[in-house]
């Protein structure tokens, strides 16, 4: 093949696709096939790449040929703050899949930003703010007063509880998203320097209580306009990471409800701060959340030992904690809507039913086939 037969590139630019994606030069070579001799001469810029070759690329960074055709490497959002640490030490380093589902995240709120403009629906600014010297009780008390969350104490079906905090927390002004977050132990992430704010919680492999915990650590995130990807760790030495915590819990489980609670009085009365696996259950199942978070509010409220939570901490924070007993298949349709969220698909089909977007742009929305849509519409029509 002639010099003519090759596409001019930009080699920064594939340099600089390559590297959004944390990949090393040697897995490049291994997932495309092009030698490393040749793939060191297209990225030095001393050879330019044909245009199989630059399929290839496209393919492995997960870039729009159009995008490894522009001139210049185009300014991206940095990922934001890793929160995970081990022996003290930040991490700072992340999966691919990670970095796509960050990536993924933005798109999503682009295009609900889009969904909703093309509707005429104002977008929502989030008006509230903290820092780490803010009284938790204080804030958590205003935010469930102005979203009325004890209403949602009567629900009984935990993924209904779920859906509805979920919907509770995007009428603040964020666009929060399920997703597949496989990689870099990562419970949850937050972003916050879009026009909205976004929170994006772990999809599967979890239960609905643990998916609920993170909502909320991320809604505090988005509070200190300090966002993060996160793991939620115990052991945490950040300040803002315990601050989080702490407004999770104190949000899901307000002070002055658990110490007004029955079983709680009846424990204070006895002086027990070793708690039955049946009362801390109950208690979970009042507040909609897992008995860890239980037991980490009775510890911030001195009625129970950092000992006693340590050690069912250990037991029930294994690698299977917070795993749903019996996982479900594929379900695309399930899948769509709880990544996108009720409020994102409803408008997608709003916009189709009205002809504003017609099917191809209705599927580019929703991220499916065509096949797809039907069955993605009769789910969101049967609640």
């Amino acid at each position: 093949m002639t010099e003519k037969d090759k596409i001019p590139v930009n080699n920064k630019v594939l340099i600089w696709a390559r590297e959004s994606i944390a990949q090393s030069k040697n897995y490049v070579v291994e997932k495309t096939g092009i030698n490393l001799r040749r793939f060191n001469q297209i990225e030095n810029g001393e050879k330019h790449p044909d245009l199989d070759e630059l399929k290839l690329l496209a393919k492995t960074y997960k870039r729009t040929l159009a995008i490894l055709l522009l001139r210049e490497p185009p300014i991206e959002k940095p990922l934001p703050k890793d929160r995970r640490t081990i022996n003290s030490k930040e991490l700072g380093n992340f999966h691919e899949n990670t970095i796509l589902v960050v990536r993924k995240a933005r798109a999503f709120t682009q295009s609900l930003i889009e969904l909703k403009t093309d509707a005429g629906i104002s977008i929502n600014k989030f008006k509230y703010s903290a820092t780490t010297e803010t009284n938790i009780i204080e804030v958590a008390q205003k935010i469930r007063f102005d979203l009325n969350l004890n209403e949602i104490r009567e629900l009984e079906n935990m993924s209904d509880i779920l859906e509805a905090y979920i919907e509770k927390v995007e009428s603040l002004g964020i666009a929060v998203f399920q997703m597949s977050l496989t990689q870099d132990n990562l419970r949850g992430f937050s972003i916050v320097d879009e026009e909205i704010p976004i929170i994006g919680i772990k999809r599967g492999g979890e239960k609905p209580t643990s998916k609920i915990f993170t909502l909320f650590h991320e809604l505090g995130h988005v509070l200190l306009n300090n966002g993060g990807l996160c793991d939620l760790s115990i052991k945490t030495i950040s300040e803002i990471e315990k601050w989080c915590n702490a407004f999770a819990s104190e949000i899901l489980v307000p002070t002055s409800d658990l110490l007004s609670n029955h079983l709680v009085q009846n424990y204070r009365l006895e002086k027990n701060n070793i708690w039955a696996e049946k009362d801390l259950i109950e208690l979970s199942n009042y507040f909609h959340v897992g008995p860890l978070a239980i037991l980490r509010s009775l510890l911030t409220n001195n009625l129970t030992t950092s000992k006693y939570y340590n050690e069912r901490h250990e037991v029930w924070n294994k690698p299977t904690f917070g795993r749903s007993k019996n996982p479900e298949g594929r379900n695309i349709a399930k899948e769509t809507i709880k990544e996108k969220g009720r409020n994102y698909i409803s408008l997608a089909f709003s916009a189709y039913d009205k002809n504003r977007i017609d099917i191809k742009d209705l599927s580019d929305f929703l991220g499916i086939k065509l096949s797809y849509i039907p069955k993605t519409r009769e789910l969101l029509n049967s609640r």
